[in-house]
């Protein structure tokens, strides 16, 4: 198979079948269709690099499909499927999210009738998994004793991805993250550090605070340059529960020459559902001590919004997950709205993260969201790249150049 794209056109509907098909090949993609699935083999499925599947077929809907590539996935390299279909928004929606959990690999979805400028953005702009770059996995057992060391003698890295208003898109602080790379091992998921991490509660609160200084010293460096804005810094749940951790936070922020007004701690949601007294009671020892409270991935389990009002927190963040979603689905851009009306009637700060696109910019300034995230305004930078940014936008006062940001509507 050339290394061109390999398009299957699996639909019931001949007339779609073969117009897809003809558009598809003119547009240079190498191209078979098939009205029914039965009569694929597995060799037949992984010679493709993409199904476009219709979700209700006669003979083997979507989702049986969808099987049969989730166990292919397991063998080896497997297509991603974009999904079609004239059933509605809802089923598209939960079709997708299984492909998803299946480990199958979802290129897009359109709802019938599409226009075939959206299905050719969506196949040329898709990538095999195998050419995204993947870093090597490595298992918790050979990241602890690595991660120990990097703590340990302070070569841990660290980057800062801005936050921008949501209107002007000036400087309004960065959040400390991972930069997701350890001495010896080299790259490695910070997902997967913080795993590590986990399974010891002495390495994670010594890399929540190794953390925390590396964020202090990035504050003040943005800060003695004159720019205004506070640290962002996730604090892992379990850590609240660690005797004297207010203590050893403000202790390490004093000794980076900070202050607490200058720092924002974030917290998963998840930590809605596991707030046990002692827990709040440090939560609320961290406000009273100046610090600001913000609750990440807002948006994941929507019930735990009702809990909101038990956590002393300053700032809401909306899960970029959710803002995916709303580019697709009308029901999340409702609970995406819903989210952010809320932060704002509890007087809550509220950010919109995964912004991407001019058209995220547009959807989010409809709304009460006061400042976002992502990499519209920048990726996740070094400190010294992070500075230079800030001084190449002391010119324009914003961080994304008015060509690239969507206008103010």
């Amino acid at each position: 198979m050339p290394h061109a794209k390999a398009v299957l056109v699996l639909d019931d509907e001949q007339e779609l079948r073969d117009d897809v098909g003809r558009f598809v090949a003119d547009a240079g993609f190498t191209v078979e269709t098939a009205g029914e699935a039965t009569s694929l083999s597995d060799a037949d499925l992984v010679s493709f690099d993409i199904v476009l599947l219709d979700i209700a077929m006669p003979d083997a809907d979507g989702l049986a499909v969808i099987e049969r590539l989730s166990t292919l996935a397991l063998r080896g390299p497997a297509p991603g499927i974009l999904l079609i279909s004239g059933r509605g928004e809802d089923m598209l929606q939960t079709v997708a999210a299984v492909a998803r959990r299946a480990h199958v690999d979802v290129v897009g979805v359109l709802q019938k009738p599409f226009e075939p400028d959206d299905l050719l953005a969506l196949l040329q702009g898709w990538r095999p998994p195998a050419a995204r770059g993947a870093a090597k996995q490595w298992s918790v057992e050979q990241i602890r004793p690595q991660l120990a060391q990097a703590v340990a003698t302070r070569t841990l890295g660290v980057a800062f991805q801005p936050k921008a208003g949501s209107g002007h898109l000036g400087f309004s602080g960065a959040e400390a993250l991972l930069a997701g790379h350890l001495p010896v091992i080299g790259p490695v998921s910070p997902e997967l550090i913080v795993e590590a991490a986990s399974t010891d509660l002495d390495l994670l609160m010594a890399l929540s605070l190794e953390v925390v200084r590396l964020a202090a010293e990035g504050c003040r460096s943005w800060s003695e340059e004159g720019w205004r804005g506070p640290v962002s810094i996730n604090l892992p749940f379990d850590v609240l529960g660690v005797p004297d951790v207010i203590d050893h936070l403000e202790a390490t922020l004093r000794d980076a020459g900070l202050a607490p007004s200058q720092v924002i701690f974030e917290l998963m949601e998840d930590a809605i559902y596991d707030s046990s007294a002692a827990s709040l009671s440090v939560l609320a020892r961290l406000r009273l001590a100046g610090f600001g409270l913000s609750l990440d991935d807002v948006g994941r389990r929507q019930s735990g919004l009702l809990q909101l009002a038990n956590l002393p927190i300053t700032e809401v963040k909306i899960d970029l997950q959710l803002l995916a979603q709303a580019r697709l689905w009308a029901k999340s851009r409702s609970i995406f709205a819903s989210i952010a009306e809320l932060g704002q009637r509890l007087g809550l700060s509220v950010v919109a993260e995964g912004v991407e696109t001019p058209e995220d910019l547009l959807f989010i300034r409809k709304l009460p969201v006061d400042y976002v995230q992502g990499y519209l305004v920048s990726r996740k930078l070094p400190l010294p790249d992070l500075l230079s940014m800030l001084t190449a936008s002391s010119s324009r006062g914003a961080l994304v150049p008015p060509h690239v940001a969507a206008p103010l509507s």
